[in-house]
């Protein structure tokens, strides 16, 4: 049998399948490795640092050895950077040591107990080891030492390559053999983190033959940014999602009330995104490989002229793709949000997303426009009789989202408006914000140009349109074209969208007694009846 050990770390333990998993009586062991500069100490840290003020068992040991960096300076950079401890539910207490080479700092555990957490300074100069080499053997006796006397939880080694330099290859393996049998023997967690000096490992390595997880971090230069990556390398007892992910690490102070965008984030700490085929298989395993249908309840796609369109009794289903092929000065925001305002008319909550449109422009839009009117929230009595100035709110059924031109992964992307989906924490009233039922994204054309890490990446809206599909989100979206010059007639090659989304609608402009109105013409719509026809709408 296994047991799991959750990291708490955002992305992780997803890509982990949940954890990490080792054989019941052990305990788990992992090997974290990479370029100089890309997060190994601050994830050995986070790792160790959230076990240490999340472990119920209370009374336990965690240890932390650093080869180059002090105990003060480690100390400040959990205080400062990381908001006292990854936002430790309970207070933590500084233990005073004459001792400069060790810090020690306590919490209390929820079962009872005080959990400790011991920072040491490997070095030569530390002043218990006088007379004794500071090598991989030293660190193994101290943990002995340690664990004679109290239960110790997890162990965390940063640079440990520094302490095998003088080693050769098999010497080296034995080594690090040794140190992994000592701590499963005694169900001591392990992390031992190494830079890479070459830039790639060699294979076999002896990390690799020594560890049960070995996680990779990297860098990938995309149009001159480099975005972080992880790579979980090897997981020797579980499933894993394979792959490189982005990841992101936020320092203290992170409070806003929408966290998205490249240096956005949910909390202090490691943010790890799964790439797209990762996310993918992720909602599939967690449906248990059921694809929500899109059921037989009809919805609106438009204005009602779109819904007269339709013959037959037949329309648009829940749960179906639609996308707007809109040329050049039509009313695409407006057919967006109409379409929304149609759904939270019903009670079921809507998301626009924009590229180009932020909330006080979606308030003008919304203010000018009978239609849209359920998009902002019910005026107050003192609104009501004209006594106050100020703008209305959106509606608490209507969320947007404002993408501002970012170096934003794949990964991150789809994850910043899935997560927008989601039912949020309560809000100042006490009231959690809805989940998302209807999801308009307002122009997707060359996301590339505002999202450069984005280029190359065709498989995003397919991908995205799943995600949605399997959170039960029905997505509407807009896409630009050239101008027919009124003909109504495509002058591009729409098989790409044809294959893609399940309605294809076509948004131009044509001349009506002089005046250029909006009309639509339906070019596909799975299993419906349709006039195919152009007809004017009302936007």
């Amino acid at each position: 049998m296994f047991e799991t050990l959750t990291t708490g770390i955002d992305g992780l333990d997803a890509i982990l399948g949940s954890g990490i998993r080792y054989p019941e009586g052990t305990a788990a062991f992992l090997f974290i490795t990479g370029e100089t500069g890309t997060g190994k100490t601050l994830l050995g840290l986070e790792l160790l640092t959230r076990a240490f003020w999340s472990d119920d068992h209370g009374g336990r040991t965690f240890l932390f050895y650093s080869v180059e960096q002090s105990p003060s300076d480690i100390h400040k950079k959990l205080e400062f950077d990381f908001g006292r401890y990854f936002g430790a539910p309970r207070p933590v207490r500084l233990v005073e040591s004459d001792n400069p080479s060790k810090f020690c700092l306590e919490v209390d555990a929820s079962s009872g107990g005080t959990n400790r957490l011991v920072l040491t300074h490997a070095h030569s100069a530390l002043p218990a080891a006088k007379g004794f080499p500071i090598d991989i053997e030293w660190i193994q006796a101290e943990i002995g030492n340690y664990g004679r006397i109290e239960d110790v939880g997890m162990v965390c080694i940063d640079n440990v390559g520094l302490l095998l330099n003088d080693l050769e290859y098999f010497e080296k393996r034995a080594a690090l053999l040794e140190a992994r049998k000592l701590l499963m023997h005694n169900r001591i967690h392990g992390i031992f983190i190494q830079e890479e000096s070459d830039g790639a490992m060699r294979f076999p390595s002896a990390e690799e033959l020594s560890t049960d997880v070995l996680i990779r971090l990297g860098f990938e230069d995309s149009a001159r940014f480099k975005s972080r990556s992880i790579e979980i390398l090897k997981a020797r007892h579980q499933y894993y999602y394979r792959g490189r992910h982005h990841f992101s690490i936020a320092g203290k102070g992170v409070n806003r009330s929408l966290y998205l965008g490249a240096r956005s984030e949910r909390g202090p700490g490691t943010h790890i995104y799964p790439s797209l085929a990762a996310q993918l298989s992720l909602a599939r395993d967690e449906s248990q490989l059921r694809v929500p249908p899109r059921g037989r309840d009809s919805i609106e796609i438009g204005p009602p002229e779109v819904r007269e369109a339709y013959r037959n009794g037949t329309a648009p289903g829940r749960l179906s793709s639609t996308v707007v092929l809109a040329e050049p000065g039509t009313r695409y925001t407006g057919y967006a949000l109409n379409w929304l305002a149609r759904g939270v008319e019903t009670g079921k909550a809507g998301l626009l997303v924009s590229t180009k449109e932020d909330e006080d422009a979606i308030l003008r839009i919304c203010e000018n426009r009978e239609s849209l009117q359920p998009l902002l929230a019910t005026p107050t009595a003192s609104e009501a009789a004209g006594g106050s100035d100020d703008r209305r709110q959106l509606s608490p059924l209507f969320r947007l989202l404002y993408l501002h031109p970012e170096f934003l992964s794949a990964g991150k992307f789809t994850s910043d408006i899935i997560r927008m989906c989601e039912p949020g924490d309560p809000t100042q009233q006490g009231h959690p914000e809805p989940r998302i039922e209807r999801l308009a994204f307002d122009n997707v054309h060359n996301l590339h140009r505002r999202f450069p890490l984005l280029e190359g990446q065709d498989f995003l809206i397919p991908a995205l349109l799943d995600l949605l599909r399997y959170r039960s989100v029905t997505p509407l979206f807009i896409d630009h074209v050239p101008s027919s010059h009124e003909t109504g007639e495509l002058e591009m090659d729409p098989s790409q969208m044809l294959s893609t989304f399940d309605n294809v609608l076509h948004l131009f402009l044509r001349e009506k007694n002089g005046v250029p109105k909006n009309h639509v013409r339906i070019l596909k719509s799975v299993g419906n009846d349709f006039d195919t026809r152009a007809f004017q709408v009302t936007l």
